[in-house]
């Protein structure tokens, strides 16, 4: 009975030694063999292989690369290096350049004389409604001389517009009551802004008024800037206004003064018309 029992556990422990190398030997084995060169699924190798170089076991495959093309290597997307963007173009503060001066070309200038000249032939007409409340005709050219002496005692003053006259000399080529011709001088006012000017000197041209019936002609010319010599002489300087359209030098002071002159002859201008043209108040009641 002791023997047959000592047999039975004999084959016991023989059975238990043959099924654990078994599991040493399968697929899943955590033993010495795992990190052999077996190329099947079930194994993780880590080792380098038989190239032994770096490009045996670089992984070259797209999606997650992280090598050199990768998103912020020299040909991704997200480059920030000098190729960086395609297109895009760091912005830079655009360049500064001078506008060029723009040279004052208000003055009106005749070619045939080569002069600065301010001609116009005016009109005036009368209102019918005027002449038939019993109104005089202004339009006639006695009128109209009239009216535009009151214009130059009220502009001058009556001892200054009479002084322009006689120094302009009588009008051989004109008739008693249908010419005014003066020498005018007045001070010329450059403009330094837009509340404030400044004494230059004085501006001296030739007035000429012709008078017909419903019209008359003003013309000014022979322009002339006259200031105080500034090296001490006692002969003032003269300059006329061509000069100041030609110059090559000081072209923007040149300007100052021809839009002085330009600007004080315009008002002189506005001021003979409105005299010339104004139409008198005639009560209609008055009768």
């Amino acid at each position: 009975m002791n023997k047959l029992l000592f047999t039975l556990l004999l084959f016991g422990a023989f059975s238990l030694t043959t099924n654990g190398q078994t599991w040493d030997d399968s697929g899943d084995s955590w033993g010495d063999d795992s990190g052999s060169d077996d190329n099947s699924s079930g194994d993780y190798d880590y080792d380098q292989g038989s190239g032994g170089t770096t490009s045996d076991y670089t992984d070259t495959s797209g999606g997650d690369d992280w090598g050199d093309d990768d998103g912020f290597g020299d040909d991704g997307g997200f480059d920030f290096g000098a190729d960086a963007g395609g297109d895009y173009v760091r912005s830079t503060r655009p360049k500064v350049e001078a506008r060029p001066y723009d040279r004052f070309v208000g003055m009106p200038y005749d070619s045939a004389s080569q002069l600065v000249t301010y001609v116009e032939i005016v009109d005036v007409i009368v209102p019918e409604r005027f002449l038939d409340l019993g109104g005089d005709d202004y339009s006639v050219y006695d009128s109209l001389y009239m009216r535009a002496m009151t214009w130059m005692q009220t502009e001058f003053g009556k001892r200054e517009a009479k002084r322009m006259i006689d120094a302009a000399g009588a009008d051989t080529e004109g008739k008693e009551g249908s010419t005014i011709k003066a020498y005018v001088t007045i001070p010329l006012k450059v403009e330094l802004n837009k509340y404030q000017t400044q004494d230059a000197g004085t501006l001296e041209f030739d007035l000429e008024l012709r008078f017909k019936d419903e019209r008359y002609r003003y013309k000014f010319e022979n322009f002339v800037h006259v200031q105080a010599n500034t090296s001490g002489k006692k002969d003032a300087d003269v300059t006329y206004m061509e000069y100041y359209l030609n110059a090559k030098k000081n072209i923007r002071g040149n300007d100052k003064i021809l839009i002085a002159c330009n600007t004080q002859v315009n008002k002189l201008i506005e001021g003979l018309k409105a005299t010339c043209e104004a139409t008198p108040f005639v009560d209609d009641d008055d009768w």
